[in-house]
């Protein structure tokens, strides 16, 4: 997948939207993380177990038996397994599966259920025994922007020097992430405390680097994860947002994908099966009774 530059060149050239005075970048960002979001829920829709979609977090086991469910996943419903491990061993590393349970049952049956953004755990003799819980989840993927400015300079623990003061970082998030030349996200989720100016007052400096690019979001990049067979699907979305944008008239008459579109979508990511589903039959004798 391209940088989301070379895209939105593409989109302005395609649309002849290429005044940014008529439509600005951080408008197209946005519409490009509304394409991605899109996408992402046509496969959670058709396949749920995604491999680039999932994503597994362990916790250790507390005496409350609830656990936040991690700020990447995709909904309360996409969590794909929840496991526990009592002890240490060689196979799974000790991890078996824990049931989901019913509300009804959550009293008196070990298991799990989601509640208030949580997984929570019932049984108490169970629960004062777990060493650890892994949850694995179908995640969101980390949201797309432009190259804010490049990082200048970085003072340990205080701050992050920018080459120029960002044109739209400060209007759009408090957090932002390092990337590297190619677009891929390096450092996450750092905090910074100012406004405006050309240097981020942040405590968080690990990992920042002078070849980085500064991108706004807490897990954001500058170029979609998704696989290089979607950027068309990014792209025709985009184009289909310009044009409702720009004829008002027809806006309830657009579609951002047609339904062929959806399952071609839904079919990249379609579960493709290795295995046999039965053993084969090798003993052919019977065939000549």
């Amino acid at each position: 997948m391209r940088r989301l530059e070379f895209l939105i060149t593409q989109v302005r050239n395609s649309t002849d939207n290429k005044d940014i005075n008529g439509i600005s970048n951080s408008e197209i960002v946005g519409y490009f993380n509304d394409a991605q979001r899109y996408i992402t829920s046509i496969i959670f829709k058709a396949n749920p177990y995604a491999d680039l979609f999932k994503s597994q977090i362990e916790y250790s086991a507390n005496s409350s038996g609830e656990y936040e469910l991690p700020e990447d996943c995709f909904s309360t419903n996409s969590l794909s397994m929840v496991e526990g491990r009592f002890a240490e061993t060689e196979n799974n590393k000790g991890y078996s599966r824990i049931k989901p349970v019913s509300e009804s049952e959550f009293s008196y049956i070990f298991g799990y259920i989601t509640r208030d953004n949580k997984v929570c755990i019932s049984g108490q003799n169970e629960i004062a025994n777990l060493e650890k819980i892994r949850i694995t989840y179908f995640k969101q993927l980390p949201t797309l922007d432009v190259r804010q400015a490049k990082v200048n300079g970085v003072t340990s623990g205080v701050s992050i020097a920018l080459s120029s003061a960002p044109t739209d970082l400060f209007v759009m998030d408090d957090h932002c992430c390092a990337v590297n030349a190619k677009g891929e996200q390096v450092v996450s989720n750092i905090y910074f405390t100012n406004t405006s100016g050309s240097t981020l007052l942040t405590a968080n400096t690990a990992g920042v680097t002078t070849s980085h690019y500064i991108t706004a979001g807490k897990n954001s990049c500058n170029k979609s994860l998704l696989p290089d067979v979607c950027e068309t699907y990014l792209l025709d979305y985009v184009k289909q947002r310009i044009y409702t944008r720009n004829n008002y008239e027809d806006a309830g008459k657009q579609q951002y994908f047609t339904e062929q579109q959806k399952q071609d979508i839904a079919s990249i990511f379609s579960k493709n099966k290795k295995d046999d589903d039965t053993v084969p039959i090798t003993d052919v004798n019977f065939l000549f009774f």
